[in-house]
């Protein structure tokens, strides 16, 4: 076979077979040789090369022609400007009209694209495109999978932007990616939706033959495990005595807000389910010999949200949206699924509001506190509420022997269930695996400095929130002060760093951005002295707290003293009139009025019993009034 001079010269899986070059005409000004050109070149064999084509994949009988049309007669003579007009009709074959086999094993797409990180940085990927999977390596030639993510579980495909970034919304997780332009970001999002139709193709099935989309109650039920009714036009007609059963005889439960009957999408089927309603979690019962059998729970902190779905057949149509899964459900009636999606908005709106008393006890949220609630609508919402509060463990009855991370099923007789000290509640073993750690609420409450177990959700939790200044000690439990002497000392060396910090804060050394950079991003320390961060109560229980702020003081008492801006901020002492200058925050020699502020000698302070400045005030006023 002669090699085409447009063709790849380095090894690649792109071989002649995919170059499609016309057969050379005879040149007009030389008819003899055109007498003595091979007949494959001739226009006869050009129709049925086309046809070929023409008839779409065909098996590898279709490369022989391929090759008797590329390969040119030995005795034939090419002058420049047939080898030009030859180059100009050059042209691609696809593999997939040819009936060849694919060369990447199955892959519909691969490149390089950029992932937006968890701080926003890009990081240049290496990417895969299957019929399953979309697969993120570190490179193409180190193949480290970053990460693995399923088509099956694909929920959304986002549009293209002009600077090429797109994203793809998997359950549970959402991937921001940026092509090198708007048309590759284009093209990669029609070969996912290429793969989404191949690997999903029920969907377009159970959107376009729904046969009742006014009446979705009277779809009929297909029978256990086959097909759902409505993939078939003509069942409703063969099956005409079944329909929905929306009859419900069955107690409640105590403590459900809401509960009825309601059809749940699941293998292609609508299965009859009792829906229980309440203010911690939405229960899934099945029926069997007429008793009420616990499926499925979700917590009210897994909810992300609750949306009408009419694309599933009507408006009694409606999908609840959670951690774990996406639940497809039907009600009775179109007034049935509102009262449902309201109930299900004003649960999600009650344990918001919980859990933000719960973090301020009562109080409102300030700017460094505002970020905690954004972790109230996902997974580790529902942790909030035991930051400064000791959980009480309810058993593993109330949560129908499952998992409260992954619904698995625990129990002495499935997998052992482990106890999550931070939360209270039991785990399975892959979500719970042992890993120790302080409990903040033990520590404010009891003193309680023992690390003990805790579940992978939980330290997730603890690490997200590390840093947040959220517990106010004197609004949780402010006698720890008095009982624990440890405390006694840090909260006195945090009165005397907030009064340190406002002199360093009026003054124009730039003194207070080098106690910035010493404070390790914990601004904090300067505005509140009762404010407390998970960071904090870790370093106090490992006994390093107090030596990082004696060291901050010793830092900013230096330049206070040595600074001539703050000693003229300083006091004299207006009852022994000695020419030192005092501070507030020397607690040692020191005393402070709590009316005027004024400073004095403790010694001084003792002999008097009374501020002499807030007497001259008292004085003045009275004169005012008298005249």
């Amino acid at each position: 076979m002669v090699s085409s001079p447009t063709s790849p010269k380095s090894k690649s899986w792109i071989s002649e077979d995919d170059f499609y070059r016309p057969p050379q005409e005879p040149p007009p000004e030389s008819p003899s040789d055109g007498s003595v050109a091979s007949p494959r070149g001739t226009p006869e064999s050009r129709p049925c090369l086309l046809r070929h084509f023409s008839q779409g994949p065909r098996k590898s009988s279709s490369m022989g022609a391929l090759d008797k049309a590329c390969v040119p007669s030995p005795g034939s003579r090419k002058s420049p400007a047939a080898t030009t007009q030859e180059h100009k009709n050059f042209r691609v074959v696809h593999r997939r009209q040819m009936g060849l086999s694919n060369p990447f094993r199955g892959l519909m797409k691969l490149g390089t694209v950029e992932r937006r990180g968890a701080m926003g940085i890009w990081k240049e990927l290496f990417c895969e495109l299957s019929p399953l999977e979309f697969r993120l390596y570190l490179s193409g030639e180190e193949r480290t999978c970053v990460d693995n993510c399923s088509l099956l579980r694909c929920e959304s495909v986002g549009p293209a932007h002009s600077d090429g970034r797109f994203e793809l919304v998997f359950s549970g997780k959402k991937l921001t990616l940026r092509a090198s332009s708007q048309d590759e970001a284009e093209d990669w999002l029609d070969r996912v939706r290429e793969a989404l139709q191949k690997c999903r193709p029920q969907q377009e099935e159970e959107w376009v033959n729904i046969q009742y989309p006014e009446q979705p109650s009277d779809l009929p039920e297909g029978p256990p495990g086959g097909p759902p009714s409505h993939s078939d036009p003509t069942e409703p007609a063969s099956l005409p005595g079944t329909q929905l059963d929306w009859s419900s005889a069955h107690v409640p439960e105590p403590d459900a807000i809401k509960e009825s009957l309601l059809y749940l999408h699941t293998d292609r089927t609508w299965t009859p389910c009792i829906f229980s309603l309440s203010l911690e979690a939405l229960k899934c019962f099945r029926v069997k010999n007429d008793e009420k059998m616990l499926s499925d729970s979700h917590g009210v902190e897994t909810i992300r949200d609750i949306l009408p779905d009419t694309s599933l057949g009507g408006p009694s149509f409606f999908k609840i949206i959670t951690a774990k899964a996406i639940l497809k459900l039907q009600a009775g009636s179109a007034e049935e699924a509102a009262v449902w999606r309201d109930l299900v908005r004003k649960v999600l709106a009650s344990y918001l509001e919980t859990a933000e008393e719960a973090v301020t006890l009562g109080g409102s949220l300030d700017e460094n506190c505002q970020e905690v609630l954004k972790f109230a609508t996902g997974e580790h919402g529902f942790l909030l509420q035991y930051l400064v509060a000791i959980p009480t463990e309810k058993g593993l009855d109330s949560q129908g022997c499952f998992c409260a991370g992954c619904s698995r099923q625990i129990g002495f007789s499935f997998v052992r269930p482990k106890l999550c000290a931070f939360s209270g509640l039991y785990y399975c073993d892959i979500c719970h695996q042992d890993d120790a750690s302080v409990i903040p609420a033990r520590i404010i409450h009891n003193w309680d400095l023992t690390k003990r177990p805790i579940c992978r959700q939980a330290l997730k939790f603890l690490m997200k929130i590390r840093a947040q200044p959220l517990i106010n000690l004197q609004l949780v439990n402010p006698s720890l002060y008095e009982h624990e002497e440890r405390m006694h000392l840090i909260g006195r060396s945090r009165e005397q760093l907030k009064l340190l910090g406002d002199y360093l804060g009026l003054c124009r050394s730039g003194a207070l951005k080098e106690l910035s950079k010493r404070l390790s991003h914990r601004n904090y320390l300067l505005e509140s002295p009762h404010k407390y961060s998970v960071a904090d109560l870790q370093q106090i229980s490992e006994g390093v707290y107090e030596g990082f702020l004696k060291a901050l003081i010793e830092f900013a008492c230096q330049h206070v003293y040595h600074c001539d801006l703050c000693t003229q901020r300083g006091f004299i002492c207006q009852i022994c009139h000695h020419h030192d200058i005092i501070f507030p925050f020397e607690f040692d020699t020191t005393v402070r009025c709590g009316e005027c502020k004024t400073v004095f000698h403790q010694s001084c302070q003792a002999v008097v019993k009374g501020c002499p400045r807030c007497a001259r005030r008292r004085k003045y006023h009275e004169q005012n009034a008298l005249t």
